[in-house]
């Protein structure tokens, strides 16, 4: 069962790397998760659930009453010759499904109008309701039923090469972010007691090349720094110079075999790559100040307050 798991985990992963690399698990699983309604399978309806399904969405379904016409057939890549006369959810839901295997497909062969008159509760099931060239009247009125549910609404409209988008919801938070330039603050400089005892466990003289070439990257800068910070009046390299100096003091950690040639490490190419992004000083805060402003305003307005009282020191 679990190398049936880990296949399909490697599997899921090589399918959706290039997605996963933007938002990663966590936005995936959301995703997975979803379950969206299309209403009206137009041209613009199909192509929106074409970039839905392709990226792994967990469910769609679609909702039209409409049969498929010739004029439908010439506008939608998702519809073809032999869908003409076939109900027009249906005939775009088999085609639809077709781009992805992991993706469930349902169609209602149902006017949005009747479903609202018979069982407006069939559309509080979606994670979020899309609707297309829909009348205003049908739009108000499915608005005000998902509204009321929290389910958001994505109405959408295109005349020839003009078309607009509108959602229609109560409130989406987000807390997610993916900075460029990231910079972690890994407390090298002030390591916390447990973190100290960790590094002071790895004798790096006294490994074996085994060893040697599987200790963590972080765990060999730890242990450089704590060399250079003694060699160097407790200085931390700051700037170009010196960390290219440490640079260079980490390279010539690698063992070298019997002809005094390096080994091939990894792990201490690693460390080198990390070193600009690596050694940040520990901030006054130990919480990030984003994540402290959201869990304590008080503690944002205080630390407001003494960095300006700082700020106004200097300044005299």
């Amino acid at each position: 069962y679990k190398y049936i798991m880990a296949a399909t985990k490697a599997s899921k992963e090589q399918k959706y790397d290039r997605q996963l690399r933007l938002w990663g698990d966590h936005g995936q699983e959301s995703l997975e998760n979803a379950h969206v309604c299309l209403i009206n399978a137009t041209a613009t309806g199909t192509e929106i659930l074409k970039n839905l399904v392709l990226p792994g969405i967990g469910a769609f379904t679609i909702v039209d009453g409409h049969t498929v016409s010739g004029e439908d057939v010439g506008n939608n890549f998702f519809l073809s010759n032999n869908s003409i006369g076939k109900n027009r959810a249906q005939a775009a839901t088999e085609l639809l499904q077709e781009l992805n295997s992991d993706v469930s497909g349902n169609f209602v062969e149902e006017s949005p109008d009747k479903l609202l008159d018979n069982d407006p509760e069939f559309f509080h099931r979606f994670t979020i309701v899309i609707g297309v060239q829909l009348p205003e009247s049908t739009c108000l009125r499915l608005g005000s039923v998902l509204w009321s549910a929290s389910v958001p609404f994505l109405v959408c409209k295109s005349y020839g090469l003009i078309g607009y988008m509108r959602l229609a919801v109560q409130e989406h938070t987000v807390i997610e972010s993916h900075p460029d330039n990231a910079l972690e603050d890994l407390r090298l400089y002030q390591p916390f007691a447990e973190f100290k005892n960790h590094i002071q466990s790895y004798d790096l003289d006294s490994m074996d090349k085994k060893d040697h070439s599987h200790t963590p990257w972080i765990i060999i800068v730890a242990k450089h720094l704590e060399k250079w910070l003694s060699e160097h009046n407790c200085q931390p390299p700051k700037n170009y110079k010196e960390k290219e100096a440490f640079r260079q003091f980490i390279r010539e950690g690698i063992l070298k075999n019997e002809n005094g040639v390096p080994e091939d490490e990894e792990n201490f190419e690693e460390a080198i790559k990390n070193v600009n992004t690596a050694l940040n000083p520990t901030k006054l805060l130990c919480v990030p100040l984003n994540i402290c402003h959201l869990l304590n305003p008080v503690c944002f307005q205080r630390w407001e307050v003494t960095k300006y009282k700082y700020f106004v020191t200097v300044l005299k």
